[in-house]
């Protein structure tokens, strides 16, 4: 049996413009996966009969939220500085979908911790609970920051593995021109200085002649 080339596509070396039907399907499941973790959150919180609600305390939740602020603040930059470096070597081709993904995935967790460090979590002295369909804040606000975390780091490694396997190829560089060294071998002759015009013999005339002395009488 033939296989169709075409839905190999993502597995076979090529220019990076072959590969944007694969890297959006990989993108779009892994957005899925994302949402449908954010979703079930809920049932798996639910709390169990006969035990009181599950409670955090409020100082250790501010530590997390500082822990991953400070990792946003390191993997937005090398997103952007992982763009702009293939931008360079590889020119715009299907590596930028990933990276798309996974740098919104991380401005939408800098802005859910920035909003639960600064507002949810100041409304609180000691402890706050988690139950569901009242406070659940914190609860997706777990979930989303471990996938989105994960799934990032896993975007941001499609470009490299690219790189590694062939799918992405970076651009050939125009070779040099080699600079063409000129050797001259001039020797110096010996040149006699020409010799001087013949004067004309009017030339002196308008020289001051002596004058006589008188004759004796």
């Amino acid at each position: 049996m033939q296989r169709n080339p075409a839905s190999l596509v993502f597995f076979s070396s090529g220019s990076p413009a072959d590969h944007y039907v694969g890297f959006w399907i990989i993108c779009i499941a892994l957005t899925i996966l994302l949402v449908s973790f954010v979703v079930f959150t809920a049932g798996a919180w639910k709390p169990v009969p006969g035990k009181s609600p599950r409670k955090f305390e409020t100082e250790r939740a501010e530590k997390l939220c500082d822990a991953v602020l400070g990792v946003c603040a390191l993997l937005i930059p090398a997103t952007l500085g992982l763009l702009t470096w293939l931008h360079e070597k590889v020119a715009f081709g299907a590596y930028v979908v990933p990276l798309a993904f996974a740098l919104a995935y991380f401005f939408a967790l800098l802005i859910f911790t920035a909003h639960l460090r600064f507002n949810f979590l100041l409304r609180y002295d000691k402890d706050f609970e988690v139950v569901p369909k009242r406070s659940m804040r914190f609860a997706y606000w777990l979930t989303m920051a471990t996938s989105s975390i994960v799934l990032g780091l896993f975007l941001l490694a499609m470009p490299v593995l690219g790189l590694g396997f062939g799918w992405l190829r970076v651009k050939e560089e125009a070779p040099k021109a080699n600079p063409i060294a000129v050797e001259c071998n001039c020797k110096s002759a010996n040149v006699t200085p020409p010799a001087a015009p013949p004067q004309h013999p009017m030339a002196n005339s308008h020289r001051r002649r002596p004058k006589s002395s008188p004759a004796a009488p």
